[in-house]
């Protein structure tokens, strides 16, 4: 079976295939450090991470970037809040925290790793470019993206600009500049005491969609493959990153494959920082091993919402205990047919747009198999590969790293 994955734009499954062949070339939004991160994060971070381990599996060469949004309104917020304390420090505080929480759950480093402030020449470019193209437009010092100049905005949600208009956005800023009500900010006059760069339209700063936009080419290129996020992102921040990209570049598609997650709830209720109603992975790490809570989280399809509750650790743990068991019971480790049978029902889940529950729920019945000494000569093996490929310590996957 081909590799099918699931694309936000065009709402299907499609055969998975790349602008150059044998790489990929995937772009997952990353955290505005401005607080702590929290389960959320962990599975979209875990998704995405054990995605890239399979296509790394299958032969593709894979260039993972993961960017910081590391200047917006939330950072200057908190930067306020705590008497002016610089954003510099406060993003390094939280990304330490991140970066610490990742590699226990034995998420690989990006390739690249950009942060907002390190490419503001290349925001202001691409700026620029579109204003020469006719796509944006300055007034008094706010550069703005001129929606109607795109005639296929919107068909990443799926619907047109009137329904569009009705969302909340929390980009919308500036209302008496704009010519449209979608019109989005790509540079902004800033407030006195807010960080700002010189640029042609005046002292400012980014918006936040343009970010990505520039990041994205300047480390990947005009064209990628894969664009990751939480399904949170859709609109208006990746429905304007298409914009700006196929208008900058003259190419189109952006991206092929637009994949994100669902959103990890408690209890029912979406998890956010808004809300307070958060669960840090890393408190959960402290109940249970990081290799027990990666089996959770890939336990949800990455499509689906998680909702964490009272006793969902516990739920787990019986498989958990049985597929680390079956790796390293005294078995005969010998190659054999029935390696086949391991690899074919782990790939044939994973194919179906990356179906990591199905995969499971195959990798638990050749543990089960193991460890009542009915398996076949391979599976032991085959069944410590996948589990690898899966991203766990216990089988032998490689590390943060890698």
């Amino acid at each position: 079976m081909t590799l099918r994955l699931f694309s936000t734009l065009g709402r299907e499954a499609r055969p998975f295939s790349t602008v150059v062949p044998g790489t990929v070339r995937m772009y997952v939004c990353g955290v505005t450090p401005y607080d702590v991160t929290h389960l959320g994060h962990a599975f979209s971070y875990v998704q995405f991470d054990t995605l890239r381990r399979y296509l790394l599996s299958i032969g593709y060469d894979v260039k993972y970037v993961q960017n910081v949004t590391d200047i917006d309104d939330d950072m200057i917020m908190v930067s306020k809040r705590q008497g002016g304390r610089p954003i510099p420090e406060i993003r390094d505080e939280n990304l330490a925290l991140l970066q610490h929480d990742l590699d226990r759950l034995n998420v690989l480093r990006p390739s690249a790793n950009p942060f907002a402030t390190g490419h503001i020449p290349q925001i202001i470019e691409t700026t620029a470019k579109l204003i020469e193209g006719g796509f944006a437009y300055e007034v008094d010092g706010d550069v703005f993206f001129e929606v109607s100049k795109f005639e296929r905005y919107g068909a990443l949600n799926g619907v047109g600009p009137e329904e569009l208009a009705s969302r909340e956005n929390p980009e919308s800023k500036r209302e008496h500049k704009k010519r449209g009500p979608l019109d989005f900010l790509l540079w902004q006059v800033t407030e006195p005491g807010e960080p700002s760069w010189e640029s042609p339209w005046g002292p400012g700063r980014p918006g936040w969609s343009i970010e990505c936009t520039a990041m994205s080419v300047a480390h990947l290129g005009e064209q990628i493959d894969i664009h990751g996020g939480g399904r949170d992102l859709v609109y208006p921040h990746h429905e304007n990153e298409i914009a700006q990209a196929e208008c900058v570049t003259g190419r189109s598609p952006f991206c092929g494959f637009w994949m994100h997650n669902g959103m990890v709830q408690l209890d029912g209720v979406k998890m956010s920082k808004s809300l307070g109603n958060l669960v840090l992975a890393r408190d959960l790490m402290k109940q249970v091993e990081p290799d027990h809570l990666r089996l959770y989280l890939l336990s949800t399809h990455y499509r689906a919402d998680a909702d964490y509750r009272e006793g969902a650790l516990e739920a787990v743990t019986a498989r958990f205990g049985r597929l680390r068991s079956a790796v390293v019971a005294e078995a005969p480790a010998l190659p054999g047919p029935g390696a086949e049978l391991v690899r074919g029902g782990f790939a044939s889940a994973m194919d179906d747009d990356f179906n990591v529950p199905l995969a499971l729920e195959s990798l638990d019945q050749a543990a089960t198999r193991i460890l009542a000494g009915s398996a076949h000569d391979g599976e032991q093996l085959a069944l410590a590969a996948a589990l690898a490929t899966l991203g766990f310590r216990f089988a032998g996957a490689a590390g943060p790293a890698a």
